[in-house]
């Protein structure tokens, strides 16, 4: 169904008896998209143009507008519409001023419209202030004004199928003028206005309500206060009585279409009489005849549709022999139809009302309606049968079955149905149904239910099969063996591992289930390994079920305790560390202390890891892990292996005494002796010299000669006395003494330092940096004090050595660096003197050991960038001379 916003328009063939009027050039009032959209800026304006007598309103009236309808297919939202009423002529629109406005209504904002399936939407807007349109207009343009808000604002307008006259256009402009222009036969723009007329004469004027959608002509005259009587003649005699009215505004059903002349005989309360005359054209809805309600059975139980609605009849009932018709079906959710498909599926659940509309072929807008239902008759329940199965051994697939209670079941307490029962090749069977039944195919046969309702004639159906299996095999088990440790004949010791195989022989799909004396469900698989609960003997019924039928089989499994073996605990074995935890022990007296003098036993040994070891064990046996070892024993009865005892001891290495002793140590000539010390409360210590000489027996000892030394240290533990050895030295170093400082200079700049040994010194040419090597080259020319020490701390030597040098240019321009020229090293002479000259030999400077330098200037002018000269005679009969650059 297309969507209505706001009112329903009056399609007026004259003028409308009731007071309201809508202009309009739309036949009917369902909307289309026209795909025409506004402008996403400025004002776009739509327009219809009306003729007043069109619409039945004389010039003896003024038509008072209150209201203005729009139809719009789509709308995002953001746009406004506002309308506006002008006076045209028949020049329009060559001849166009927009100061002929009469009046305009609010602007309103249109809200969002979806349009889809080709509808769209109505809006009326109500005037606050009427527009009075004076009796002397004869044409007026209603222009529908529609400007952006916010966002783009882009509105589509509406239109009809059926209208008879010009939608019109202007552009996007923001108040200048435009021409409107037409815009062409198939977009009819719904813009229409509605509002009231106002008789201004005293002139009697004939007004006839003749719409179509109404059997029911109205008719009436103004003014009707000056009417003494009045007799109508509708100019329908076949009509015969009802032909003709003496009331003020009679209604009258003219017998069939056509084109009829009304006559009004008025007596005025003057005394005058007038006969007023109009020929109209009257056109009646239609008649839409009853339809019986269909009737179907839903499709599936519970679901309340139904596919097999049949509605060939339907047209032939509504129609009841009427032609040139259009007929519009509409379902229960608001969708349309031109032709019912058959059979009609109901969208509506249970039951739903079909709108059937019928309408002239040549007027879609004139059309009467009428409803009939469909309605869903229920299926009956038809309960669901569980699958029945005979387990049975050399049956070849048959088996006899009790259905004495299926048909109970499948009705589940339902009246008024009847049941049938099909076999598995579809033939019918007695009901009752033999009871014992057989199966007629072998293995499996599904039997078919069927459940009719007598009332409705609806059906349901089910099935349910008969199953035949055969019964599965158990085979024998192996009777079990556990060790009885305490002799009270429960053992957790029986190994249940092999059970399921044992019993299912390598069959598959089967499961296996375990049961006690009193049909208690054991765990499945039984744990492993199992505790006995009954003593000494215990019987366990271990069933096989097929997975697939069900069916299972039962064998049982027997449980037997034995003794296990007498065992005592070994004793802890020590040894002492032989090295990284590894030592070798007497194991000749572990056999004797754990079985004695049993005999008729196997003994095993493991290490931590489950790994044999040899058995019996070495009698020097080293441990194969360092420190502590865990030997396990297993000691087995040899006519019953499954039972035996277990129990385990320690290999425990004993680390040596810890010696924190250096292996060398160093002290100088003049140092007496050294005391040295290692860790208290072992059980011995000897301090041993190299020619044997014992020099203590304590923790301490005082080293004097220089040579090589052993302490010796036990330590009694677990029983056992451990000792360690370590040999150290003592080394006395020599006093370092400089013998010669060999230097380079004046570029080939280097220090060697000779000293009077090479064994254990360092050297150093500032005090605080030292090196292994007596040289140092590279360096830059000054004073330095050299120094060679002992790394043993015994001592140092150290002198002064001056290296002649000096920079090869300078920058005197007073940024802090370079400013001044100097030889290095030339505090150290304090005779010297230094002589500068141009490359002419012109003598610029002349400077002494405690000057800064040159600045690079002469009688006070600064010297260009260049090379320069210099002699320097250092006081002691050495002369130096070379050239240097003087950048800027």
């Amino acid at each position: 169904m297309f969507k209505k916003a706001f009112l329903l328009l009056f399609i007026l063939s004259f003028k409308c008896m009731v007071a309201q009027i809508t202009l309009t050039h739309n036949i009917c009032d369902d909307i289309k998209e026209t795909g025409f959209p506004s402008c996403s800026s400025g004002m776009q304006h739509w327009a219809r143009a009306f003729y007043l007598s069109d619409f039945g309103i004389s010039n003896n009236e003024e038509f008072i507008i209150n209201s203005g309808q729009i139809g719009i297919s789509d709308h995002g939202g953001g746009a406004t519409v506002t309308f506006y009423i002008y006076e045209i002529d028949n020049n329009f629109p060559n001849v166009f001023t927009e100061s002929n406005l009469i009046g305009s209504s609010k602007e309103i904002q249109i809200p969002y419209v979806y349009g889809n399936d080709n509808s769209g939407t109505i809006f009326e807007i109500e005037f606050d202030t009427p527009i009075k349109v004076d009796y002397t207009v004869e044409r007026i343009l209603v222009v529908a004004k529609v400007g952006a808000v916010w966002g783009s604002g882009v509105i589509f307008i509406g239109g009809t199928e059926q209208d008879y006259d010009h939608s019109w256009f202007r552009g996007c402009v923001i108040g200048e003028y435009e021409k409107f222009t037409i815009v062409g036969e198939n977009f009819n723009f719904f813009i229409n206005v509605t509002g009231d007329t106002n008789h201004i004469t005293n002139n009697f004027e004939m007004n006839i309500s003749n719409i179509c959608s109404e059997f029911l002509k109205e008719f009436s005259i103004e003014k009707k206060e000056n009417i003494a009587s009045i007799v109508w003649d509708f100019g329908d005699p076949a009509s015969r009585t009802e032909n003709t009215s003496i009331d003020i505004s009679p209604y009258h059903d003219f017998t069939m279409d056509g084109t009829y002349t009304i006559t009004a005989t008025v007596t005025s309360i003057d005394g005058s009489v007038i006969v007023l005359t109009e020929t109209i054209n009257v056109i009646e809805p239609p008649n839409a005849y009853g339809i019986d309600n269909i009737y179907a059975c839903e499709d599936s139980f519970g679901s309340e549709f139904s596919s097999s609605f049949d509605i060939s009849d339907v047209e032939a009932q509504i129609l009841g022999g009427q032609t040139d018709k259009t007929i519009t079906y509409i379902d229960g959710n608001g969708n349309e139809y031109d032709i019912l498909p058959n059979p009609f599926t109901n969208t509506v659940e249970n039951q739903e009302t079909i709108t059937v509309r019928v309408a002239h072929d040549n007027n879609l807008c004139c059309y009467s309606e009428t409803t009939f239902d469909l309605i869903v008759n229920d299926l009956p329940e038809a309960n669901e049968i569980q699958d029945l199965t005979r387990c049975e051994s050399q049956s070849n697939g048959y088996a006899n079955f009790d259905l004495s209670n299926v048909e109970t079941y499948v009705l589940g307490g339902q009246t008024g149905m009847v049941v049938s029962f099909f076999d598995g090749n579809g033939n019918l069977l007695p009901n009752p149904l033999p009871n014992p039944y057989i199966n007629s195919i072998p293995n499996q046969e599904t039997i078919s239910v069927r459940v009719i309702n007598n009332l409705t004639g609806c059906k349901n159906e089910t099935s349910f099969t008969l199953n035949v299996n055969e019964l599965p095999i158990a085979n024998q088990i192996n009777n079990l063996f556990g060790c009885d440790d305490n002799n009270d004949g429960i053992s957790e010791y029986f190994d249940t591992s092999n059970v399921e195989s044992q019993v299912l022989n390598g069959k598959t799909g089967m499961s296996v289930s375990y049961f006690d004396l009193f049909g208690n469900e054991l765990p499945s698989p039984l744990p492993n390994p199992y505790t006995n609960s009954n003593a000494f003997n215990q019987l366990i019924t271990v069933r096989v079920t097929d997975n697939i039928s069900t069916c299972y089989e039962e064998t049982t499994l027997q449980l037997k305790t034995v003794t296990q073996p007498n065992i005592s605990q070994p004793e802890n074995l020590y040894a002492c560390d032989q090295g990284s935890g590894y030592a070798e022990f007497d194991t000749s007296l572990i056999e004797q202390k754990l079985i004695g003098n049993q005999t008729g036993s196997k003994i095993q040994y493991f290490d931590s890891d489950n790994k044999p070891l040899p058995s019996p064990l070495p009698i020097l046996f080293q441990n194969t892990e360092p420190f502590t070892q865990t030997i396990h024993i297993r000691v087995e009865d040899n006519s019953n292996p499954i039972c035996y005892s277990e129990t385990s001891f320690e290999l425990i290495v004993n680390e040596l005494p810890e010696i924190n002793l250096e292996n060398e140590y160093f002290i100088c000539n003049l140092e007496p002796s050294i005391l040295l010390n290692v860790n208290s409360g072992y059980n011995s210590y000897n301090w041993f010299f190299e020619d044997g000489t014992l020099i203590s027996s304590t923790n301490n000892g005082e080293i004097t000669e220089e040579g090589n030394y052993t302490l010796t240290v036990t330590q009694i533990e677990n029983g056992i006395t451990c000792e360690n050895s370590f040999d150290f030295a003592l080394i006395r170093s020599i006093l370092p003494e400089i013998q010669q400082i060999n230097f380079g200079e004046l570029g080939n700049n280097y220090i060697e330092i000779i000293a009077s040994d090479d064994g254990g010194f360092e050297y150093s040419i500032d005090g605080i940096n030292y090196q292994d090597s007596n040289y140092f080259s590279n360096i830059q020319g000054g004073m330095y004090s050299v120094f060679v020490r002992d790394k043993d701390g015994c001592g140092q030597d150290s002198e002064e050595v001056t290296v002649i040098d000096y920079p090869k240019f300078f920058t005197p321009n007073d940024d802090g660096y370079n400013d001044f020229w100097q030889i290095r090293g030339i505090a150290n002479f304090p005779n010297s003197e230094t002589f500068i000259f141009d490359r002419y030999g012109k003598l610029l400077a002349r400077i002494s050991s405690n000057d800064l330098g040159w600045n690079g200037q002469y009688n006070g002018r600064q010297m260009m960038s260049n090379n320069y000269w210099f002699r320097t005679d250092l006081g002691n009969g050495r002369t130096l001379s070379g050239h240097f650059s003087l950048k800027r």
